[in-house]
């Protein structure tokens, strides 16, 4: 968010449970965040819990598997489900973390998965509801990236195509390096992205040097890097939104369960 005062984004979290807005994920299954707490350890710290579940639609066309037709209207009159209830519960796990401003939350836990980019879906969707808008403002969500993009968009024998999108961070968040000039950059612009695209020399590929490291590792945080170019197997795409940063360790869910989660989204750093 730009800008920002202390307290803010402790008041978007507590806002956009208090909304209690059923949000699609995608397709038929949507989520609605069920729980949210401040952490009695660490005041920077909310936890939260994100329920996901199928929407039917009641008034919509029925199947009989017995006679494999179309539902009959004697068929569907002796179904009675409240509106109010959903099928295929599952829940995960999410914590916000206040001073840093990045959203942690289970991707995978006792056999179901969140996927990041359901994850960001309903994120995107929730924080654009017109009540938040009208309070907050725009509200910027991206996936934080693994490191590891740089040099999977550089294993690219003869990248042709380089893209990379950086958008304008929370300037508290910024290190003395290279995303200071960028965030200065588009700060001066009163611009909240900056677009970057190379395309090699017909036949040759685009070379890696520091600059280009540099350009990437900031899309990496706050933006995203989309390579194209050839291989021994011909055509090769390399997106960073396809590798998320992912944090992961086994465990005996019999003898741990949620003190698994917090432990591990502490360990948690863009």
């Amino acid at each position: 968010m730009h800008p920002h005062d202390e307290g803010t984004y402790g008041n978007l979290i507590e806002a956009l449970y208090g909304l209690k807005k059923i949000t699609k994920i995608h397709g038929d299954r949507y989520g609605l965040i069920t729980m949210i707490s401040r952490s009695d350890e660490d005041e920077n710290l909310i936890f939260g819990v994100l329920s996901t579940f199928l929407e039917i639609e009641i008034d919509g066309e029925w199947f009989n598997t017995e006679t494999m037709e179309e539902a009959t209207d004697n068929d569907v009159s002796s179904i009675n489900i409240p509106e109010y209830l959903h099928p295929n519960l599952k829940t995960f796990r999410f914590m916000f973390n206040l001073k840093r401003h990045e959203l942690v939350f289970e991707h995978y836990a006792d056999g179901d998965r969140l996927t990041h980019h359901s994850a960001l879906n309903f994120f995107k969707n929730l924080t654009s509801d017109r009540v938040i808008f009208s309070r907050f403002g725009d509200i910027k969500v991206n996936l934080i990236t693994d490191r590891g993009n740089v040099d999977r968009i550089f294993a690219i024998p003869r990248i042709t195509d380089l893209d990379i999108l950086i958008e304008r961070p929370n300037s508290d968040l910024w290190g003395e390096d290279f995303e200071d000039q960028a965030e200065e950059h588009l700060e001066d612009k009163n611009a909240r992205s900056m677009n970057v695209q190379y395309k090699a020399e017909k036949g040759q590929g685009i070379r890696r040097d520091e600059d280009l490291d540099a350009l990437i590792r900031a899309s990496i945080n706050n933006g995203r890097s989309v390579a194209k170019g050839y291989g021994v197997n011909g055509h090769m795409l390399v997106s960073t939104d396809d590798y998320p940063k992912v944090v992961q360790e086994m465990y005996d869910q019999d003898v741990e369960s949620g003190t698994v989660f917090r432990r591990l989204a502490r360990t948690f750093r863009r």
